[in-house]
């Protein structure tokens, strides 16, 4: 079987974070009046003039401080830009002389890019410019779907649908640009029409589909049902006709519906501040969204001008701008967080703050994780393949340092895996508990995580949990880590991933004989210091030498071609910033009595202190409390 899956894949834009994206919007004039788009309404006849881009122009090439990346994209918007073709010819002439006459890296690093609704793409004037600039030239037309669906949204300016004016020009488009996609938006009252209407943009040959639901408040709650099973039924319909290979809509991207990584809270997927728009006036802005003539409830954002140029201290707030800054925790928590787009503009417009996440779309992204999950699922149950889903979830498994764990402390006299001490009582935890903490789990999407008391064993999967064992274990059908004791004679036979040894005050100087002896069957070994109160200067001392003994050991280890990391030693080469406990905000457990705690530790040293049960799980109210920038140290 072909393993080419194109499914929601859609194609790298050119460049990458190293090209300047530039966009003029020549005109406010629009042969159109989309009822979903920001700018109806405010059309009117207001165009750039040629010495307002010239004076641009200028500008941005002769400052390559500020402008210092490798290439460039040339946006043209309207409006409908191609209503000012004439324009547009002058423009890009006068960038190809200035850019020989400066010697200009972005000579022949260059895209020319337009998006328009395509009714005037046939024009004589429109083809002469694709035929002059073909080499570096993109043009994206805007099909919404079927008939209905785009004459219900995309209407002209006595109100009548647009679509056989656009189609028309759909087949010398892709003949000309056979690569090219669409975009498809989504709003109230036309959802009802996505699975006929993304079939019918397949049928015209429009192979890939950029397709999203509009941001603003607009949906009512029995829109996410009908959003979901219109997917469902899109993803039976290209399953049953083996569609998976030959088109792609972004709705089922496979990265859509995970947690967020560290690496992703801090990432920002918007390009407001890293782009430079400008208006008709030759006013800068950090996205054609923050135009005054994109705005609804509010004046446009302006970041500089023709005249003064870009003030970078108004730009600076964009570049901070990540996920983390601009989100509630119940975004930053979100199960299927990752795919859930916005648009900063947007927020900027509802809430005078890009700092301020919108989330109308909440209900209509969870349909959407819903439907993928459903739509991946069936792919492979149809094809006997991998799922680039199942394939993405396995990679941000390796990679999730953030992932969340439940601890079963199986008994009071359960092993111990940190600073911790048990308190030897007689609590047990029932089978029942047991099993209800492991739904939970499956429920809440923790890995559960198994103290044990050696006395006290059981039944569960061992592959998809991990075991805490005290000394070494025979046991075959865990992924076990055992907890070592210095003091204790331990024979090791057989090899394992990990394991925690636990140093004391009175056997520090034991420490690098000890690791020696037990490398070879370990592969990853975690010091915890157990009585560190305890300690003087000279223990200090013992421990500083037995260390640089272990640097010894771990060099001579690779020199071997033999890994072993020592989380004291070895960690710090991975670490983008330290961390802390991460109890309380991925780390919890369940204890004997059923009830959920921070850690180990509280319910050891007062088991009154618990934030939750398996019954009710964990309080809001903790949650609000323990949230991650209010992480605490043990």
């Amino acid at each position: 079987m072909d393993n080419n899956i194109a499914m929601g894949k859609l194609p790298v834009v050119w460049g990458d974070k190293r090209i300047k994206d530039i966009t003029f919007s020549v005109t406010e004039e629009c042969n159109l009046r989309c009822k979903y788009c920001y700018m109806t309404g405010k059309n009117n006849v207001k165009k750039m003039s040629f010495e307002t881009a010239k004076k641009a122009i200028d500008y941005i090439l002769e400052d390559r401080k500020t402008f210092n990346e490798l290439g460039v994209i040339w946006n043209f918007i309207g409006g409908e830009p191609f209503l000012e073709m004439d324009l547009i010819d002058k423009i890009t002439d006068y960038i190809k002389i200035r850019t020989y006459e400066l010697n200009h890296p972005w000579f022949d690093k260059y895209r020319l890019n337009f998006s328009s609704n395509g009714i005037l793409y046939n024009h004589p004037k429109v083809q002469e410019y694709i035929k002059k600039n073909r080499k570096h030239l993109s043009i994206g037309l805007s099909v919404d779907g079927n008939k209905e669906k785009h004459d219900l949204q995309r209407v002209k300016l006595d109100g009548t649908g647009s679509y056989d004016d656009v189609v028309k020009n759909v087949p010398l488009w892709l003949e000309q640009f056979p690569e090219s996609g669409t975009k498809s938006t989504f709003a109230h009252g036309d959802i009802k029409y996505l699975k006929d209407s993304i079939i019918n943009l397949w049928d015209l040959g429009i192979s890939q589909v950029a397709a999203n639901v509009v941001f603003e408040d607009v949906w009512d709650e029995e829109d996410p049902c009908i959003f979901e099973e219109q997917l469902k039924a899109l993803g039976d319909y290209i399953l049953e006709n083996k569609l998976w290979d030959k088109y792609t809509v972004s709705f089922f991207d496979p990265n859509k519906g995970f947690p967020l990584l560290e690496s992703e809270l801090k990432s920002n997927s918007c390009g407001a501040g890293r782009m430079l728009a400008i208006d008709c006036d030759g006013n800068f802005y950090p996205c054609v969204r923050f135009l005054d003539f994109s705005m609804t409830n509010r004046k446009g954002r302006k970041i500089g001008d023709i005249s003064n140029g870009m003030d970078l201290d108004k730009v600076r707030p964009f570049l901070e701008l990540n996920t983390l800054k601009e989100s509630e925790d119940k975004c930053l928590e979100c199960e299927v967080a990752t795919g859930c787009t916005g648009c900063t503009g947007f927020n900027y417009d509802c809430y005078g703050t890009i700092y301020k996440k919108a989330t109308y779309i909440c209900e209509m992204h969870k349909a959407n994780v819903r439907a993928n999950e459903y739509y991946w699922n069936k792919f492979e149950k149809v094809t006997g393949m991998k799922s680039p889903r199942r394939e993405i979830e396995e990679e941000r498994k390796k990679i999730d340092i953030s992932e969340k764990y439940m601890l079963f402390i199986t008994s009071d006299k359960a092993t111990p895996h940190c600073l911790y001490e048990n308190n030897g009582g007689d609590n047990v935890m029932s089978e029942e508990i047991f099993n209800k903490g492991l739904s939970f789990c499956e429920d809440n999407n923790f890995m559960p995580v198994i103290l044990e008391d050696n006395n006290n064993k059981f039944k569960y999967d061992g592959e998809s949990s991990l075991t805490i064992m005290k000394g070494i274990s025979d046991r075959k059908d865990v992924n076990g880590v055992s907890v070592l004791n210095m003091s204790e004679e331990h024979i090791i036979e057989d090899y394992n991933d990990a394991c925690i040894v636990n140093v004391h005050k009175e056997n520090i100087n034991e420490l690098a004989s000890f690791i020696r002896k037990i490398k070879e069957n370990y592969s990853r070994i975690n010091l915890i210091i157990k009585d560190i109160q305890y300690w003087d200067e000279k223990d200090i001392e013992i421990y500083s030498n037995e260390l640089d003994k272990l640097i010894k050991i771990i060099v001579e280890s690779y020199k071997n071609n033999e890994v072993i990391d020592v989380n004291v030693l070895t960690d710090i080469f991975e670490l983008q910033e330290h961390n802390r406990c991460s109890a309380g905000v991925y780390t919890y457990a369940l204890a004997p009595n059923g009830k959920i705690y921070m850690c180990p530790a509280v319910y050891f040293s007062d088991d009154m202190k618990y934030i939750g049960s398996i019954e009710d799980g964990i309080l809001e109210d903790f949650k609000e409390e323990f949230r991650t920038k209010n992480l605490v140290m043990c």
